[in-house]
């Protein structure tokens, strides 16, 4: 699967299920790439998600991969979890095959990945 696929697959399930990530930079990244239903924790409690997210039973959490970012993941994966939440949890790892760290930089990567060879 390429980052292409797995964008489209990230689009598609963003229809029904909420993403989760860090910040508003993540969230305006993934939003120019049409993936939708995106909420940050940035300023939330995380013990607060669960009643944030009431209603939507699938959890796509998309934390940055740097080592702050797996903290967060672990925990909120942890909470939600616990709250019988389903997490759908294969894009972290299938982002940082593709060199991707920051979720914020996502939306570059794919621009980058689509400029003709040869060009600026």
């Amino acid at each position: 699967m390429g980052l292409s696929e797995l964008l489209d697959r990230l689009r598609e399930l963003s229809k029904t299920a909420v993403v989760v990530v860090e910040g508003k930079r993540d969230k305006e990244a993934l939003k120019k790439l049409g993936i939708e239903n995106v909420i940050t924790i940035a300023g939330k409690r995380l013990t607060d998600l669960a009643d944030i997210l009431e209603g939507t039973p699938q959890v796509i959490p998309l934390f940055d991969l740097d080592e702050r970012g797996e903290r967060i993941h672990k925990k909120v994966v942890a909470i939600l979890s616990s709250q019988g939440y389903i997490l759908i949890d294969e894009f972290r790892e299938k982002l940082k095959e593709y060199g991707v760290i920051y979720v914020e930089d996502l939306y570059e990567k794919v621009r980058g990945a689509k400029k003709p060879a040869g060009s600026g």
